[in-house]
């Protein structure tokens, strides 16, 4: 993780920059106060999300964008936008309005509005940040790893900031929640279940570590993969959703399936705007001419001409947040057709994740086993992020941690409190 030399500061902030959403924590040396940063309106999450309007307008952020893209404003919306770090996708770029762009130039803006927020807050400059990272952007590619964080310190420098510190995020919420924890010391395991990523820490807590400069011994081991919520909102919206556009339906003389790419893509938040170009949609229409079923696959046509791709995978992620609560969710679709449906069944989204819950399993056993402990003398489970809402994650925890206590609160805003902690030892430490 990158460390950059200290400098003198009165305020010092840690920002959780999430696929999903962003937090921003503040800490001054004149008190021992962490606070959150209201950063729209009274929330202190923002949507990690960006509407480019067509005319020279300025750029939106947050639900400010989102309700762009809801009110159908012409112009170019972007979220999820965290998942293309250390793919080849950072160098290639994307149209907005007309002109290439990369997506250092995207995201950066993002950056620097939240860093914003805090600085009206505080009416003060804040030059220096820890910021929270996955335990890998990449699964299995340490070269991939390293460039994906090269690029995200470049964004933050872009956004204004002179000093950067990278923490890993399921680490960060551990150190938010050592605040009140009293002096006892538990072996606690945390589990970060976000929009891109799984993360998970074995570490040491106690009220008399806060002080601690350096915590590297208290940090028994962490791993991760890239599988996150985008990966829950992909498996419910190709079960329940992409059959009724026409997914699994008859296409060509020959009576084959109709080829799956644009179900998937349509699935994937990262690779929707890409299918709003002139050359998807005309290669589209060329396959839908060949469907059997035109009675579902032109509704995929009417979805990518009209360009509701988000509008869908935010109904999906509705309803993968009610399958939490019940048991089985209908999602109105009658944006695309009057009286459309779809019917999603929590065991059967259950069932469609398996390969990707088997995958969370083994990397908590490979936690687990790197910190050379048994899972019964963990004491402690730290869930945080949207992901470790989901029943299934909770039942898992406790199968694979039964003598442990779970403690769940403040699943948005803890990994960027826990920043905040982490850039007050950091920075602010003996001024």
């Amino acid at each position: 993780m990158t460390t950059n030399k200290k400098t003198v500061n009165e305020i010092v902030c840690g920002i959780d920059f999430g696929t999903s959403n962003t937090t921003i924590a503040i800490a001054n040396s004149h008190n021992e106060s962490i606070a959150m940063v209201p950063v729209e309106d009274h929330h202190v999450t923002i949507p990690s999300t960006i509407f480019f309007h067509s005319e020279n307008t300025p750029v939106l952020f947050g639900r400010q964008a989102i309700n762009a893209y809801v009110a159908r404003e012409e112009g170019r919306f972007m979220r999820s936008f965290k998942r293309v770090l250390g793919t080849s996708l950072m160098k290639e770029g994307t149209i907005i309005g007309g002109q290439q762009t990369q997506f250092e130039h995207i995201i950066s803006p993002f950056i620097e509005h939240v860093k914003n927020k805090a600085e009206l807050r505080v009416d003060k400059e804040i030059n220096s940040v820890v910021a929270g990272r996955p335990v890998h952007f990449v699964d299995g590619n340490r070269q991939a790893d390293k460039v994906a964080e090269s690029q995200l310190e470049n964004i933050f420098v872009a956004a204004g900031f002179n000093d950067i510190r990278f923490q890993y995020e399921p680490i960060a919420a551990a150190f938010a929640h050592e605040l009140t924890m009293g002096g006892h010391e538990r072996l606690a395991v945390v589990m970060d279940i976000g929009g891109g990523t799984s993360d998970f820490t074995i570490m040491r807590l106690s009220e008399q570590h806060i002080q601690k400069t350096d915590r590297q011994d208290d940090i028994l081991a962490n791993a991760g993969i890239r599988i996150g919520g985008n990966d829950f909102d992909r498996a419910l919206s190709l079960m329940s959703f992409m059959p009724l556009l026409g997914m699994g339906s008859l296409w060509g003389a020959k009576g084959l399936d109709f080829p799956l790419t644009p179900f998937f893509d349509l699935s994937e938040l990262s690779k929707i705007q890409c299918m709003y170009t002139r050359k998807y949609k005309r290669d589209l229409t060329e396959l839908i001419k060949q469907s059997i079923q035109k009675n579902l696959t032109q509704r995929l046509q009417f979805i990518v001409e009209e360009e509701l791709g988000h509008t869908l995978m935010s109904s999906v992620e509705e309803s993968k947040i009610k399958l939490s609560a019940c048991d089985q969710v209908i999602a109105d679709l009658s944006f695309i057709e009057a009286g459309l449906q779809a019917l999603c069944e929590r065991g059967q989204f259950e069932e469609s994740l398996a390969g990707n819950l088997a995958s969370i399993r083994e990397a908590m056993n490979t936690c687990v086993s790197e910190a050379g402990v048994k899972a019964e003398a963990i004491s402690l489970v730290i869930l945080t992020g949207g992901g470790t809402a989901m029943p299934i994650i909770q039942d898992i925890t406790r199968q694979l941690f039964p003598q442990a206590d779970i403690s769940d609160g403040n699943r948005l805003s803890s990994v960027g409190f826990g920043l905040a902690c982490d850039a007050k030892r950091y920075y602010l430490s003996g001024q």
